[in-house]
């Protein structure tokens, strides 16, 4: 009988754990890492489209030749 009662509440366990972990890393994502990426998305500017140069940048002055691609 004690057996049965213990295979019985490894599945309980087993479930409150999932639906636990679940509920856990949703709040995670919402409260951290979702503002987190909407203040990115709005602060950020890689293309600098928001405020345009008023000339043409100069490319890197790194040289791209064989050793160059070998490194990567």
């Amino acid at each position: 009988m004690m057996k049965r009662a213990w295979h019985s509440w490894k599945r309980i366990a087993q479930a409150l754990g999932t639906f636990q972990a679940r509920v856990l890393l949703t709040i995670v994502y919402a409260l951290l890492l979702l503002p987190f990426g909407i203040l990115v998305r709005l602060l950020s500017d890689p293309l600098r489209m928001k405020q345009r140069p008023s000339q043409w940048l100069d490319p890197p002055a790194e040289t791209h030749d064989l050793p160059w691609a070998k490194r990567q």
